[in-house]
């Protein structure tokens, strides 16, 4: 928010409260500001916002709906990274771990859920309330139903959890019952990158890392835009980063130890041009072999697994990447040009390469 109005030479003078860096929408009223940037997490904020005469724009998506121009993570589409992330792992068995009657929580459930239904898997969930609409014990009877939810699954199964928060307490519950050590039987994957979280769990917590600085950036935009009078979309949904893989979705849970070198091949050489036949030979199998144990593991060709990691290589390096140029992304994702690298990517995506970009 800081860069845009320094950026576009705002000249804004920016309010919030010291220590707590906020203030709910409900302590603004009879504010004389001329803009609020505000995460509107209750009915009674969005209600409040949807009445002031200053311009507000809403950064969260705990509810289903703004009464307000609405900047916000792709919370669908950190579901569908979440799966896809699993699936290569090699998992067969999924679980979800979310809230109740939180917005954000059911779209990143249906990311996850279509995403593995797509690859013709099915996932078992598990909903709690969120903490604070809790009182007294309760929090400790809801970690006790989590472990005997967790203790239900069929392993070794891969848990998605809504937050990095709940991912820590979903380890916990896993450590006490004995999933993570001597030989880890669960992969557990968060939200958030919150690094004070990730680093120091054991094992270290993978996570989907959201792009709040271009969050922040959308949102100060939006606000600048209504500000001088100028209509915005109600709804702009900013992309996710990508999976930061740590410790905790480590382990390939695939039993045959081909099938298991060729996926590490794939990941190790990305970059590289190589196709099926070098595949099959660097695992020491025939083509023929590797198509059917390959897609028996993981539920797709390995040509189709190739192209798809690649497309999402291609697609990490444009919004990380924005200097590179099309030909470049196109040689490091292991296309032959920028021609067949753009004709691949429009057909995934709808979109070409350049087009992408500037949308995110």
């Amino acid at each position: 928010m800081i860069q845009y109005a320094t950026e576009n030479d705002c000249h804004w003078s920016f309010v919030l409260a010291p220590e707590s860096l906020s203030l709910s929408i409900l302590d603004l009223r009879g504010w004389k500001g001329d803009g609020i940037i505000a995460a509107l997490n209750t009915p009674a904020e969005n209600d409040c916002a949807g009445g002031l005469r200053v311009p507000v724009v809403n950064i969260s998506s705990t509810l289903a709906e703004s009464s307000v121009p609405r900047v916000s993570i792709d919370n669908r589409l950190i579901g569908e990274l979440a799966a896809d992330h699993l699936i290569k792992r090699g998992f067969q068995d999924f679980a979800y771990y979310g809230l109740k009657k939180v917005a954000y929580s059911q779209l990143r459930r249906e990311g996850f859920e279509d995403r593995l239904a797509t690859a013709g898997y099915r996932c078992s969930t598990f909903l709690s309330t969120p903490t604070f609409r809790l009182h007294g014990v309760k929090w400790q009877e809801q970690h006790h139903a989590l472990a005997d939810w967790i203790r239900s699954l069929k392993t070794p199964a891969a848990l998605f959890a809504v937050t990095d928060y709940r991912a820590m307490q979903a380890l916990d519950a896993c450590r006490q019952i004995g999933l993570l050590a001597p030989q880890q039987k669960i992969a557990v994957l968060g939200v958030d990158n919150e690094e004070v979280i990730c680093q120091h769990m054991i094992p270290t917590l993978s996570s989907v890392a959201r792009d709040d600085k271009r969050e922040g950036y959308r949102a100060a935009a939006v606000l600048d835009q209504l500000m001088q009078g100028k209509q915005e979309l109600e709804e702009v949904l900013i992309p996710p980063l990508d999976v930061v893989e740590r410790d905790s979705t480590g382990i390939l849970a695939i039993h045959d130890d081909r099938v298991r070198k060729a996926i590490e091949y794939i990941f190790e050489f990305i970059e590289e041009p190589f196709d099926v036949n070098v595949l099959a030979r660097h695992v020491e199998v025939s083509r023929r072999w590797l198509e059917y144990e390959f897609r028996n593991a993981v539920g797709e060709s390995p040509y189709q697994y190739i192209r798809r990691q690649r497309l999402e290589h291609a697609r990490r390096l444009l919004t990380t990447d924005r200097r590179a140029k099309i030909y470049e992304i196109a040689r490091l994702t292991g296309f032959g040009s920028a021609k067949q690298f753009t004709v691949v990517f429009q057909q995934k995506y709808g979109m070409t390469p350049r087009e992408y970009r500037r949308s995110v």
